[in-house]
C-alpha cells in the first residue's frame, strides 16, 4: 500500500494519462478561489491545516465558500484535497489525538469510517447539481456538459463520469443515466422527453447530476448547463448546488398584457415541504400591504410551477412599477424565476 502522505496530485495515471507534475502546477496563494467570499488561496490551505480533522462541507461551512454562485466547487475540491495530502503527516498526530478522544462518543459506523481516513486522505466528493425542465408546447430543455480545458497549458483536466437522475413534477424518478464525457468532448441530452405534457401551459420536472472525474486534475469546462428553447428565442443557466431552506427574493414588474411570470421550485429535500408566496414588497410605497398570496405543498424531490397574477385591483395600484416578491421554503429548495412572452414563444430564466 503506498505511503498515504505522498502527494496524490504528483504522479497519477489512468489509461497513461498523466496529471502534470506538482512543480509545474504551483499556484499563487494570493489568487482568490472563490470571489463570492472573497476566499484566497493561502487563506483555505491554513484553514483546512488548522481544522485538519474536518470534511470538505465542514471547510465550506467555516470558510462561507461555495454556497452562493457554486463556480468554484470543483476548484476548492481541488485544493481542499491537495492540501489534505500534503499535510497528512504533520497533523496525523492531532487527528489521532481528537478521534481517540472521541471514539467514545461515536457510533460503530463512524469509527470504520475514520479507521479508513487513517489510511488514506479522504476524497472530496462533488455535491449533487440540479436543473429544473421546462416542458410545452414547442417548448425544449436541453442538457450541455463540455469537458474542454480552461487557460491551463500544464494542467490538463480529466474524463468527466456523469450521474443523470430525471424526476418528475410528483417527485418519480422516471430516467437514469450513467455516461463519461472524454476529453475535449461535448455531452448534449433533451430532457423534457422523458416528462409528459399532461398539464398546461407548462409541465415540469429536474434533473438531477452529478460529476466526478476519473482522476485528479484540473477542472475545465464540466459545469452542467441547461436551455430553454422556445419559438422566438432561448435562454440558458448553469445547474447549482443545493440551498438551505428560508427567503427567497425577487424584483418583478407587472406587465400582463407584455409577459407572464412563473416560479420553478424544485423540492431538493428527500421529504414534502411547503412553501408561501409573499407579495408586493413595494419599492416605491402605495399604502400596499404585503400578504401570503398562496402556500404550495411539494412532495419529496417534486418540482412545482406556480403563475404570478395580480388582480385587477392590485395591477391598478402597481401600474407597472417593480415591486419584490418573497418565496419561503421549510427545507431545502431552488427556486427560479421563468419569465415568458404573452404567447410564451421566448423565455428568461433567473435564479437566487
Amino acid at each position: 500500500m503506498k505511503d498515504p502522505s505522498q502527494n496524490i496530485f504528483d504522479k497519477t495515471s489512468v489509461n497513461n494519462k498523466h496529471v502534470a507534475d506538482s512543480e509545474n502546477n504551483k499556484s499563487d496563494p494570493e489568487q482568490i478561489i472563490c470571489a463570492c467570499a472573497n476566499l484566497k488561496l493561502n487563506d483555505f490551505e491554513r484553514m483546512v491545516r488548522e481544522l485538519n480533522d474536518q470534511s470538505f462541507g465542514d471547510i465550506l461551512i467555516k470558510t462561507e465558500a461555495g454556497n452562493t454562485c457554486t463556480a468554484c466547487l470543483l476548484d476548492l475540491e481541488y485544493f481542499f484535497v491537495k492540501a489534505k495530502s500534503q499535510n497528512y503527516k504533520k497533523y496525523e498526530k492531532e487527528v489521532d489525538r481528537l478521534n481517540l478522544k472521541n471514539k467514545s462518543s461515536i457510533n460503530i459506523k463512524q469509527q470504520f469510517y475514520k479507521a479508513i481516513d487513517s489510511i488514506a486522505p479522504p476524497i472530496a466528493w462533488a455535491p449533487t447539481n440540479f436543473i429544473p425542465i421546462i416542458k410545452g408546447s414547442s417548448i425544449e430543455t436541453w442538457l450541455t456538459i463540455t469537458n474542454h480545458d480552461l487557460l491551463f497549458s500544464d494542467r490538463k483536466s480529466a474524463p468527466i463520469k456523469v450521474t443523470l437522475k430525471i424526476r418528475d413534477k410528483k417527485g418519480r424518478c422516471i430516467c437514469k443515466k450513467k455516461l463519461l464525457v472524454g476529453l475535449g468532448d461535448e455531452l448534449k441530452l433533451r430532457l423534457d422527453k422523458h416528462l409528459t405534457y399532461d398539464s398546461k401551459p407548462l409541465t415540469v420536472g429536474a434533473a438531477y447530476i452529478n460529476t466526478h472525474a476519473v482522476y485528479p486534475a484540473m477542472r475545465g469546462t464540466i459545469r452542467p448547463q441547461f436551455e430553454i428553447l422556445a419559438p422566438k428565442g432561448a435562454c440558458a443557466l448553469h445547474a447549482q448546488g443545493d440551498v438551505g431552506p428560508g427567503d427567497t427574493w425577487f424584483t418583478v414588474q407587472n406587465r400582463p398584457n407584455d409577459q407572464r411570470l412563473f416560479f420553478v421550485l424544485v423540492n431538493t429535500f428527500h421529504r414534502p415541504q411547503s412553501v408561501s408566496i409573499s407579495l408586493p414588497f413595494e419599492l416605491y410605497p402605495s399604502g400596499l400591504a404585503p400578504k401570503t398570496v398562496d402556500n404550495l405543498y411539494l412532495p419529496a424531490h417534486g418540482t412545482e410551477v406556480y403563475e404570478i397574477n395580480c388582480d385587477e385591483l392590485l395591477s391598478k395600484a402597481l401600474s407597472e412599477k417593480p415591486f419584490s416578491i418573497n418565496v419561503k421554503t421549510e427545507r431545502s429548495c431552488r427556486v427560479y424565476l421563468l419569465c415568458g412572452s404573452a404567447n410564451l414563444d421566448q423565455f428568461s430564466i433567473d435564479h437566487r
